[in-house]
Order: structure tokens, then C-alpha cells, then sequence
């Protein structure tokens, strides 16, 4: 037996594949079918989600994936409590990366190097193999285009602060990544200046992106502050929604996918995170209008090119000062919060 395990190795090695690569489409898809399931936490909405599930489903019909959605601040405090209370439910978790790199630091997440990383930006994934960027989302002022003419946008950040945008401005009261970055960004000075100036604004607080994007299609307010990939997918439906590309930074969160340390169904968890991770997974949140994190696969839309905006990423080592930023954000604009 020996003999044939060093044969065997020894092929491997002459091939570039580990014993353990070897073993993935057959050892662990055989223990990922006695597990039967997998269970998935995310904040991904609906039309992605289903997309990406159904077509696992289909490759692995022998696994059902149940979902569990919500908004990835309160993703993130499910997550505490059930670590605390010992209820270990979740498999794999999609969330921003700098989310997962707090439960990462809370011992939460188990290292898992997907085979699939290579198609990722080293910039996009934790050098430990906590976590692994699949999409990243890109904020971004997006206007009614029936409300507004092309001269009446605004072209940057600090043109949301002229008299004419009180009140008529949309904001999500949960964007403390947005501020962070930018604090990383232009420097806190510039900063704390901009976001009272937009406070002093007066701006509609509603939580959700999409919410947010739809209330601007009503009329209910010509701007606010949005994800890139929602308002192509809603302007491709018709809606009168466009966005501004020329803001200095369109700050870029990585939407990243985890493995639990204590994952119930841990073979079923892997595999689902490798085929999302993959060019048959990540085509499918492109076809969901999100921009996957693979180099490997075009956008949808020319608009949402990475190479053709002032890009900056958020980076993960935020999160050391996270609880910061959100007490500085949510200071800054405490008495307009609104459920």
C-alpha cells in the first residue's frame, strides 16, 4: 500500500495536482452527498441567489441548499448570537468581505483554499483563505433621469452638497464601509467635512440599495446613493434610473463567501464555495446583473468596467476600527434615522 501511495504521489507531482485536488471530485463529493444539504446565509438578493442555487442544484442534484436572507448588518448579529448561544446552523456565508473579516477574527470562519481562487485578484481574498471575494458592488450616486437633466447631475461627491440637493438626496443610514473608505481615501478632515455637509442636507434615510434605487424610479427623491450593478439591471427593465461614473472614488466593496468554522454539513460547504467561486458559478451572478470578481469574465454592461472608473477597494483591515466608523457614521447622522 505504501509502495502504491508514493506511485501515486510521485504522479501528482509530476501532473501539478496535489492527492488532495485528486480526491475533490470524487472522496468529497461522495461525503458531500451523505451530508444531503447545505445551509446558506446571505444577503444576496433574491433573482442572484436563486440563479446561483438552482444551477448547484442542478450540477449536484443530490444536495439541497436552504437559504436564509437578510440585510448583512443583521446577518452579521444572527451570526454573533448563534456563535454565542453555541446554535451552529450555517455552512457558508456571503456577506462584504470586511463583515467576514470581523467573524473572522471572532474564530468563525474555517481557512478553506478554493481551487477556483486563482481567477480571483489577490486584493479580492483573505491571504489566510478566510474568505474569497465572488462580486464586488460599486456606490455610487444613481438619479432619476426623468427628474433630471444631463447638466442637473451631479458629477461628484461634493456637488451633493450644493443648496439645490437639500432634502431631495436618498441615503441608506447603514454605509459605514462607504465612510470608511473614504476616510482611507481622502483623509479624515475632507471627509467629516463631506458628510456633514451631506447631513446638513437633510437626506432621506432608508435602508436597502435596492429600496433606495426604486424610491428614486417613484420620484420620491432624483438622488441617492446606490449600487452600479442594481441600477443597470433596473434601467435594463426600462426603469428611468441612471448613475454618475465619474465620482472620485466609486468606493468598491468586495462581496465576499465563507465557510463556517463549525459548518454542519463542512464537505456540502466546501463544494458549494468552490462552484460559486468558479466560472460556471460566477456566470451566473453575471447574468444577474453583479459584477463577478473573476478576471476571467467580462461585465455585463460596458458602464460597469472596473479599468473605466476611479476604483477604490475597500480594504479588509477596516475592519480593526469598524466599530468606529459605524459610531462616527451613525453620530453623524443620528437624527435622521428611519426604519
Amino acid at each position: 500500500m505504501k509502495i502504491l501511495f508514493a506511485i501515486f504521489a510521485i504522479c501528482c507531482s509530476f501532473f501539478n495536482v496535489s492527492p488532495s485536488a485528486a480526491e475533490s471530485d470524487s472522496a468529497a463529493v461522495e461525503a458531500a452527498r451523505k451530508e444531503a444539504s447545505v445551509v446558506y446565509y446571505t444577503g444576496l438578493n433574491v433573482n442572484a441567489a436563486q440563479k446561483l442555487i438552482q444551477a448547484f442544484e442542478k450540477k449536484y442534484p443530490f444536495l439541497k441548499v436552504q437559504l436564509a436572507r437578510h440585510g448583512h448588518v443583521q446577518l452579521r448579529t444572527k451570526i454573533f448570537t448563534e456563535a454565542q448561544t453555541s446554535a451552529h446552523r450555517f455552512d457558508v456565508v456571503s456577506m462584504p468581505a470586511i463583515e467576514l473579516q470581523l467573524l473572522k477574527k471572532k474564530g468563525i470562519l474555517a481557512s478553506h483554499r478554493s481551487p477556483e481562487v486563482e481567477g480571483i485578484p489577490t486584493g479580492l481574498r483573505d491571504q489566510d483563505g478566510f474568505w474569497t471575494a465572488m462580486y464586488i458592488t460599486q456606490f455610487i450616486p444613481g438619479y432619476n433621469t426623468r427628474m433630471l437633466t444631463r447638466d442637473q447631475v451631479p458629477k461628484s461627491w461634493e456637488e451633493l452638497l450644493k443648496p439645490q440637493w437639500k432634502q431631495k438626496i436618498g441615503l441608506d443610514p447603514d454605509a459605514p464601509l462607504w465612510y470608511a473608505s473614504l476616510l482611507e481615501y481622502w483623509g479624515r478632515e475632507k471627509t467629516i467635512r463631506v458628510m456633514k455637509g451631506l447631513a446638513a442636507q437633510e437626506p432621506h434615510l432608508r435602508r436597502g440599495y435596492t429600496l433606495l434605487a426604486q424610491m428614486v424610479i417613484a420620484g420620491e427623491f432624483p438622488v441617492a446613493i446606490v449600487h452600479a450593478h442594481k441600477v443597470e439591471e433596473l434601467k435594463a427593465g426600462g426603469a428611468p434610473i441612471d448613475w454618475v461614473k465619474t465620482v472620485d472614488p466609486v468606493v468598491t466593496s468586495g462581496h465576499a463567501i465563507a465557510v463556517s468554522a463549525r459548518a454542519p454539513h463542512a464537505h456540502a460547504a466546501r463544494l458549494f464555495a468552490d462552484f460559486i467561486l468558479s466560472k460556471e458559478g460566477q456566470t451566473g451572478l453575471h447574468q444577474a446583473f453583479l459584477v463577478p470578481a473573476r478576471t476571467d469574465i467580462p461585465p455585463l454592461v460596458p458602464s460597469l468596467d472596473q479599468t473605466k472608473l476611479k476604483v477604490h477597494y475597500v480594504q479588509p483591515s477596516l475592519a480593526d476600527q469598524y466599530d468606529r466608523h459605524d459610531k462616527e457614521f451613525h453620530e453623524i447622522f443620528r437624527t435622521k434615522t428611519q426604519k
